[in-house]
């Protein structure tokens, strides 16, 4: 029952491709104007930050744009559970990847996976396709040495790790967790503009727009 997710990499620079590839995912949900429910742990649940995206989500064919509130002052866990089940979409959003995966609680995660495979649509964005993906890595420090990351999991929705945006700097924290994973596999780079699909079994549709990196005896190779 599982539908496709859609990972997008926004990007400060991307001019109307983001809303583009938001109308396309939308369109993967089987309602003609479905409602979403926005996840937004990795930006503190701002609401400026949402209604950013707000506007082109519904531009796009979104109904309405409803937070689930998950941290904060105003979280309400029971309140963000019903939002999210009464949702035709899920937009897990962008900010800080790891606060946003602290701020989701077990049994809040138990419920993401339960509605994914019951049917409902998933559209990462930044931080959230990173969230949907396997992991990703962190420092005790955050000036620390590049040797002492370790991985932490994501929502592990899509098998694969992925990274947003960041071919300007060379997809620095993508290499440090595909040299974190074991030999052999791979990740992924999605820059400004495009977007990454998983069909119905979770697995990741080729795009030749990806950016691959491959653990090599330990070592991460950009393709």
């Amino acid at each position: 029952m599982r539908k496709k997710m859609y990972l997008l990499a926004g990007g400060p620079s991307d001019g109307d491709s983001t809303a583009v590839r938001l109308r396309e995912a939308l369109g993967g949900c089987g309602v003609e104007h479905p409602a979403a429910a926005y996840i937004g742990t990795a930006s503190g649940d701002s609401r400026t930050f949402m209604r950013w995206f707000e506007r082109p989500l519904k531009k796009a064919g979104a109904a309405s744009l409803t937070m689930a509130p998950l941290v904060g002052r105003k979280a309400d866990p029971e309140k963000a559970k019903r939002v999210l089940i009464s949702s035709d979409v899920i937009f897990v959003s962008g900010g800080e990847v790891e606060d946003g995966m602290n701020g989701l609680s077990a049994d809040i995660r138990a419920l993401l996976r339960r509605l994914l495979e019951d049917g409902r649509l998933f559209i990462g964005l930044s931080a959230g396709t990173i969230m949907l993906g396997k992991a990703w890595p962190h420092w005790d420090d955050e000036d620390g040495r590049p040797e002492d990351a370790e991985l932490f999991d994501c929502l592990g929705f899509a098998g694969e790790i992925f990274d947003t945006h960041a071919e300007a700097e060379g997809w620095p924290e993508l290499k440090k967790a595909v040299s974190l994973s074991p030999e052999g596999f791979i990740g992924y780079g999605i820059p400004s503009g495009e977007m990454s699909v998983i069909d119905e079994d979770g697995v990741l549709i080729p795009n030749d727009r990806l950016v691959k990196c491959v653990n090599s005896g330990g070592r991460a190779v950009i393709y």
